[in-house]
């Protein structure tokens, strides 16, 4: 194989994701439409890039499916080695193997993952298929993880615990068993609607089916229905935490001619100062299934090319389990499950005390050039450094999504969006169109549903060549708030579209201001009690009589102050500037009174050695897991049915889901002192832990969440109704 492949050239340019599937020992790009499906005979290199101020740095993965052939794991592994060599050594390498990916991975596809049966050899290709005459039978497992996997489209594949797609087409059926619960009801719901989006291009229409209630089509494809088994719940939770202490740490180097690994340690956590930059390390955390290879800058050219080859053989030689993971890690792009390992990890450049640490020269660092967004569309290099495809300069149109269809909205009410709608926006530039489907975090099952549909219809009005993206509330991509110029983004509380028109909003309204870019601020209407509070931002009052107050948090920014002077004039609000701390009794009395507010000065650092941390806990298996919530944490993802561990560090909360069973709350103490006892990472083993009930969470604990919503469980409600 060439060392410098064609398709190296389009690596790592933009920010977001890439995929490539080995097709005839070739890399082949895979639609962006199709990420996160995967055919079980194949093998896939996938690479993610991440723009973060000044650098660039990249997760680089290699996929086998539990069929491939030997040929085909080969070429990926060997092809990630060489796009790592092409992208200066830079990335984090993973080895993923089917059903037992990382956590980093599995948070690239927030939608689930589908396994698919075949592969390029049986002549299964990845494309659109648009056939209505299509007959799949689809099993969703998992919790924090959805896995949507082929099965034969037969009952002998359905049990009653779970959910199943049952894909016929020109209809998709999402078959509900008895003993599934709200949380697997969701996430069948969203696998199903990408399979409609997706494949069927919005052509397929998608019906909610109830065990017992099973329409006649669906009988007669599969048959009179038997008795099903209850399922078995003994995978869908998969990571114990109760084995993190066990580590071991091991040198490796080839000066003698030959590959040798050396034991450093056996006692974590480790010690920063044990890695030098001239070699290359193994933590060997094989017990709990992980292996981390390190890189050092000025390791041997040898030794850091075969960082994976080494990991692989040393899993073999320690007789650790074949699907253990492995990351190997570049000096200088340590991961936060890497760095826990260690006591008092520094990074270079971390500043202490109360505000924003960053780290400069992360990774990859770039030219230095001055940010000019009219030349963004002229350079790749800047497109890929701000994540921005222009400078937002195109024409943009917006609408927001009725019962009726798509509503044209008030041109000088660009950028302010209500959390219970959903919206269409339509950016057409020199290059081509974007569709951005942004979604507030309150908006309804119907309306989520609406929106899906009404995109698809716009993208073949449009000519059918528009890129999609779907936004949800609180995740807005860079480029699009771009278009909405200088404007901060506003949000505000409630929906303007289920009452005909908004009411009347209330005499006291509170604001919240959080910088999100360099130049760029998001403003959130908040609850208008003295919780919603936060000590690193800044905060509008409006009271009645057009009076209020800017609130500014002793680590709020210039730019948050700025946002918050916009709000005020945006409400014709006569607004007077006060510090934390010096607070009038007005002030306090609008807030219906003095109470506990966010004060945490590590909330709104970008990069922590310790960074938050939700974990999902249960006791399905018979004994209590503990699952880590992979990616950036919502509200969303506590799950009412759980328990779940949330650790800023300093102290571990404990949440409990109403519907959590008896077990699950009365273990829940114990296992979280257990948790702390075993960290690897040193911890004083007397921190706090905290038990919140859902539905009473303090401000402490709902500070770490964006946009906080109070009202979000009777949302979740009517949509496991719906569903």
């Amino acid at each position: 194989m060439v060392l410098h492949h064609k398709e190296f050239d389009k690596a790592g340019k933009t920010a977001g994701l890439q995929i490539w599937r080995i097709e005839s020992l070739e890399l082949v790009p895979v639609p962006e439409s199709l990420h996160g499906n995967f055919y079980t005979g194949d093998a896939y290199v996938i690479l993610r890039t991440v723009k973060q101020r000044e650098s660039i740095f990249y997760d680089l993965h290699y996929w086998l499916g539990k069929e491939c052939s030997q040929d085909e794991s080969t070429a990926a592994a060997i092809f990630a080695v060489q796009l790592d060599d092409y992208l200066g050594g830079k990335p984090v390498q993973y080895r993923e193997l089917q059903g037992v990916e990382s956590t980093a991975f599995t948070s690239y596809f927030k939608g689930g993952i589908t396994y698919k049966t075949g592969g390029v050899a049986s002549g299964f290709h990845h494309v659109v298929t648009n056939d209505l005459s299509a007959q799949r039978l689809f099993h969703i497992k998992g919790r924090r993880v959805v896995r949507a996997t082929q099965v034969p489209l037969s009952w002998s594949s359905f049990n009653r615990g779970d959910c199943f797609i049952v894909d016929l087409g020109a209809v998709i059926y999402q078959w509900c068993g008895s003993m599934c619960n709200k949380f697997e009801r969701i996430k069948a719901a969203q696998v199903a609607t990408g399979i409609r989006d997706n494949e069927r291009n919005g052509r397929a229409k998608l019906v909610v089916v109830e065990e017992g209630g099973e329409p006649s089509e669906l009988t007669e494809v599969l048959g009179s229905k038997p008795v099903l088994s209850d399922g078995d719940d003994s995978d869908d939770t998969q990571a114990d935490m109760s084995n993190r202490k066990i580590a071991k740490l091991y040198m490796v180097s080839d000066a003698s001619g030959s590959m040798k690994v050396s034991l450093i340690s056996e006692e974590n956590p480790f010690l920063q100062t044990h890695l030098l930059s001239d070699e290359c390390f193994i933590l060997d955390h094989g017990k709990n299934k992980m292996i981390f290879v390190w890189k050092g800058h000025n390791a041997n050219p040898s030794e850091r090319k075969e960082a994976m080859k080494t990991a692989e053989g040393f899993i073999k030689q320690m007789g650790y389990p074949a699907n253990t993971q492995i990351q190997v890690l570049p000096e200088g792009g340590e991961t936060p499950i890497f760095k826990q390992f260690f006591l008092d990890w520094k990074e270079k450049d971390q500043s202490e005390g109360f505000g924003k640490v960053f780290v400069t020269e992360r990774i990859a660092k770039i030219r230095q050039m001055e940010f000019d967004a009219s030349k963004l569309h002229e350079s790749h290099h800047m497109a890929a450094q701000y994540n921005m495809v222009d400078d937002g300069s195109g024409e943009t149109q917006i609408w927001r999504v009725e019962s009726s269809g798509r509503v044209s909205i008030d041109r000088k009410t660009y950028g302010q969006f209500y959390g219970g709608d959903c919206y269409i926006i339509l950016y057409t530039y020199r290059k081509g169109q974007i569709i951005y489907t942004w979604q507030g975090a309150s908006s309804t099952l119907d309306e989520l549903t609406a929106s899906a549909f009404l995109t698809v219809d716009l993208d073949r009005s449009v000519g059918g060549n528009a890129v999609q993206v779907r936004v949800s509330q609180g995740k807005e991509p860079p480029h699009l708030l771009s278009l909405f110029k200088s404007k901060p983004l506003i949000i505000f509380k409630s929906g303007t579209s289920r009452f005909g028109g908004q009411a009347s909003p209330p005499q006291t309204r509170l604001f919240h201001v959080r910088k999100n870019l360099a130049t760029i601020t998001r403003i959130a209407e908040v609850e208008a009690n003295a919780a919603s509070l936060n000590s690193n931002d800044a905060f509008l009052l409006k009271m009645a009589k057009g009076q209020g107050y800017l609130w500014m948090g002793k680590g709020a920014s210039g730019e948050e102050e700025k946002g918050a002077e916009y709000m005020s004039q945006e409400l014709n609000c006569s607004s007077k500037r006060i510090m934390e701390g010096k607070e009038p009794a007005d002030f306090w009395a609008a807030l219906g009174g003095k109470a506990e507010y966010q004060t945490s000065a590590r909330l709104e650092n970008q990069i922590m050695t310790q960074p938050p941390r939700l974990f999902g806990c249960s006791n399905k298996t018979g004994r209590f897991i503990v699952e880590e919530v992979p990616g950036e944490f919502t509200q969303d993802d506590l799950a009412e049915d759980d328990v779940m561990l949330l650790d800023v560090w300093d102290q571990v909360f404990v949440w409990i889901g109403k519907d959590a069973n008896k077990v699950e709350r009365t273990e829940s103490l114990k296992s979280a002192k257990k948790y702390i006892e075993t960290d690897p990472g040193g911890r004083d083993k007397l921190t706090p832990v905290v038990i919140v009930k859902q539905g009473h969470e303090p401000p402490t604990f709902t500070g770490w969440f964006l946009g906080w919503d109070t009202s979000h469980w009777n949302t979740r409600t009517m949509w496991s109704t719906k569903l």
